[in-house]
């Protein structure tokens, strides 16, 4: 990081730093929601998987 000659450079450095934090909060959550709805979507998948393999039993179960 380089000195600081004066104030006016110090209030630019922080608003900079602001604006950097702003936008990584935004990407951070960004990316939890793609988490989310990629497990929510998996789960789905899986609660559907489940259910049909439990129905084919059922059938199945029923035919012998």
């Amino acid at each position: 990081m380089k000195a600081l000659k004066n104030m006016r450079e110090l209030q630019l450095m922080k608003q900079k730093l602001e604006y950097q934090e702003r936008l990584y909060e935004k990407e951070i959550a960004g990316s939890t929601a793609d988490i989310v709805d990629n497990l929510t979507d998996k789960l789905r998948d899986l609660a559907f998987q489940f259910g049909s393999h439990l129905i084919l039993q059922l059938i199945h179960g029923k035919r012998k």
